[in-house]
């Protein structure tokens, strides 16, 4: 498991907007830069798609149901 990876990757959705669009647009481009295995990749696409459907965040933090 690469945890560096993933907090990066979870906080550069969180900061970096034009990220954060590229992710919920197309998740697979956006996470192709990173080596991950298979069950990470899924999980943080998961995120990506929860992200999608709650808005991009306006001046706070994304409210995300469930587990990722």
């Amino acid at each position: 498991m690469n945890l560096q990876a993933i907090e990066t990757i979870v906080r550069r959705l969180f900061s970096d907007a034009a990220f954060r669009a590229e992710a919920i647009a197309d998740p697979a481009t956006a996470l192709a830069e990173y080596r991950l295995a298979a069950d990470e990749r899924k999980a943080l696409t998961k995120l990506c798609v929860q992200m999608a459907g709650n808005g991009s965040p306006a001046g706070g933090a994304t409210q995300l149901g469930g587990w990722w």
